[in-house]
């Protein structure tokens, strides 16, 4: 596939994600997407055999990154962001699936150059219980649910801090200056697992904590994040 084509990216970081990186994969695999995509999987120190089952995949349009010390979520996002050539970023976790149109959604919506980014509607699952989800506004939306303007986040530097949810440290950063939409359609299922990041309470404390320190006036905003208590 001729990398200066690719319209949209598919970002997926992983870490030791061998019992869900096959399925992520394929439903990043079958977008109904018309024009060229790719997805990235970076790679975050696995120890696991995730790279291995990256790496069996014979498709042009996955690109395997490796770093060779786990160095969080945040330093694999920026990874696949500066490597990525798509107008179109949507970030998938590991463990988590893409329904088949997200990409030619992300196209449709952000081909209003005013937007900077948009949120969806977006399936949540656990316990074997789907179900629907409507964000009220963007900071009830997981990062999955984003469909970002590459430059826009290569302009303020990509992610940055040391939380768990560099979206919302984005949107916090951008408040006030950046366009968001609200895409009443669901784009992903959000799989909710004790034994990911945000299933850790302690960790989700923190992370609110640290970002209530870098942005002591977006209060409000902070107070709007979607519960994780799972």
């Amino acid at each position: 596939m001729d990398q200066r084509r690719v319209k949209a990216s598919i970002i997926i970081r992983a870490y030791n994600a061998e019992a869900t990186i096959t399925r992520a994969l394929k439903s990043a695999l079958a977008q109904d997407f018309s024009g060229p995509y790719e997805v990235i999987i970076v790679d975050d120190g696995s120890t696991d055999n995730t790279t291995s089952i990256v790496e069996r995949l014979s498709d042009a349009r996955v690109r395997l990154v490796r770093q060779k010390e786990n160095s969080g979520i945040i330093a694999a996002g920026n990874t696949g962001l500066n490597v990525a050539r798509g107008q179109c970023i949507i970030f998938l976790d590991a463990d988590d699936e893409l329904l088949p149109h997200a990409l030619s959604c992300a196209r449709r919506v952000l081909s209003d150059r005013a937007l900077d980014y948009a949120y969806a509607d977006y399936f949540e699952e656990q316990g074997g219980m789907r179900v629907l989800v409507r964000p009220s506004d963007p900071f009830k939306a997981p990062i999955g649910g984003f469909l970002w303007r590459r430059e826009r986040l290569l302009r303020e530097g990509g992610f940055r801090g040391k939380t768990i949810f560099p979206e919302y440290e984005v949107l916090l950063q951008t408040w006030g200056r950046w366009k968001g939409v609200h895409l009443p359609e669901p784009l992903f299922v959000y799989h909710r697992r004790q034994e990911s990041l945000t299933g850790d309470a302690k960790r989700v404390k923190n992370a609110l904590d640290t970002l209530h320190a870098m942005y002591p006036k977006r209060a409000g905003e902070i107070a709007r994040i979607r519960p994780y208590t799972l």
